[in-house]
């Protein structure tokens, strides 16, 4: 099997950490779409379920690794934990632009 095909789940978690951030600038400036704060809500869950989206692809990368009984490579495990760290951080941020925006920062 080549790199790509055995390890898929942990790019595809790669790719929604990385959407997770691109979604959290795009959802700021969804809050001025309408008259209320719908657009700004939807955006703010879309981000969410991205980054929740991007969670499972990642534990099911470890679930397929612990099923196989192989040891990953130390490039891919260092990648698997920069994946993790991405979407957390992601998270937090969309955590923290959410505050900032109640509060009227």
């Amino acid at each position: 099997m080549t790199l790509i095909k055995k390890e898929s789940f942990v790019f595809l978690s790669l790719l929604c950490a990385i959407g997770v951030f691109l979604m959290s600038s795009a959802f700021q400036s969804m809050a001025y779409w309408g008259n209320d704060s719908t657009w700004y809500w939807v955006g703010v869950v879309l981000t969410y379920f991205l980054g929740l989206i991007g969670i499972v692809f990642l534990v099911l990368a470890i679930k397929r690794k612990t099923i196989e009984n192989r040891e990953p490579a130390f490039g891919m495990s260092i990648f698997r934990i920069v994946t993790f760290i991405l979407l957390i951080c992601g998270l937090l941020w969309t955590t923290f632009i959410i505050i900032a925006g109640n509060s009227g920062i």
